[in-house]
């Protein structure tokens, strides 16, 4: 059941307006989102899942936020039309488009467009990113509890890494928490092969999705830049995190990461190695975000995330 305060915030979906049509939309695996077309238009309206599993999860509202505005001022995602103060719903513009596949960027064409996309959201200021609470559910401010600034991620990409797997390891059997500790060693080391260490001086920090895999992102009719979707984990980092991030979603890929270095523009600052390297990362926080989904959200073993 949808909450009449959520279905308000919808254009056209007033007392006075006629009744919205209403369509489950599938997807994630922890929100809710529906379509819904009123006489205003079509929207999108997602209802987020419950605040527990959420940071546990690391999510951060208010950063995922902030992070959508920005890129949809760019045409790198959706706009945003309303939210509630506490992030328990979004509305935003409905996009048609196709859902992303692995096999769509496999041609020359969906890889340079893939690419393209990627290297515009590498260029967006983040500067007033900055000013944005680092809270898993809302804002964050000096005041907030002990607990719950321990909850929140942390915004440096190795040591959320390490926060996710020792929290997943907290929560699982000896053999799982065996294999979490030698997903995190092999992290660390893909974390110094990528030069993330010291790469600030020639990798320059840049808005960063996270999360681009194939079921989040939209591919719009003509030859424009793709639609990031889901910007639940968006954050300030290294410009190889997203193309790690969708080499580790897209295990076809794996070999060819020259090829995705030269379609995102970053063939000058890093090479295949580096960029192999990142993916360890993403692979150690996979692995973590499965462990946790399934001990502290319920989701069944075997999914991934949204």
């Amino acid at each position: 059941m949808i909450p009449a305060t959520a279905l308000a915030a919808v254009p056209g979906a007033g007392p006075d307006d006629p009744p919205p049509r209403v369509v489950p939309l599938g997807g994630g695996l922890l929100n809710r989102t529906f379509l819904v077309e009123t006489r205003a238009g079509r929207y999108v309206l997602r209802l987020a899942a419950d605040a527990t599993p959420m940071r546990e999860l690391g999510v951060d509202r208010a950063f995922e936020l902030a992070a959508q505005r920005l890129a949809a001022g760019a045409g790198l995602a959706p706009h945003v039309v309303a939210s509630a103060e506490d992030h328990a719903f979004l509305v935003s513009e409905f996009v048609a488009g196709e859902a992303g596949s692995e096999v769509r960027s496999e041609t020359p064409a969906g890889l340079r467009r893939l690419g393209e996309t990627l290297a515009r959201l590498r260029r967006l200021p983040v500067a007033g990113l900055a000013s944005v609470g680092r809270s898993c559910t809302g804002t964050a401010s000096e005041d907030d509890a002990p607990r719950a600034r321990a909850s929140r991620p942390p915004p440096n990409l190795i040591e959320r890494t390490r926060w996710l797997v020792g929290r997943a390891r907290a929560q699982a059997g000896r053999d799982a928490a065996a294999s979490l500790a030698r997903a995190l060693e092999a992290a660390e080391q893909g974390w110094l092969a990528a030069g993330a260490a010291d790469g600030a001086a020639r990798r320059a920090r840049c808005l960063v999705h996270s999360d681009p895999n194939p079921g989040n992102v939209l591919w719009p009719p003509g030859d424009g830049p793709l639609l990031l979707l889901d910007w639940e984990y968006a954050h300030v980092g290294d410009p190889l995190q997203d193309p790690a991030a969708w080499l580790q979603s897209c295990p076809a890929w794996r070999g060819r990461e020259a090829r995705v270095l030269r379609a995102c523009g970053l063939d000058d600052v890093a090479d295949a190695g580096m960029l192999a390297g990142m993916v360890r990362v993403y692979e150690a926080l996979g692995q973590a975000w499965l462990a946790l989904a399934e001990t502290a959200a319920g989701i069944p073993a075997g999914r991934r995330a949204n």
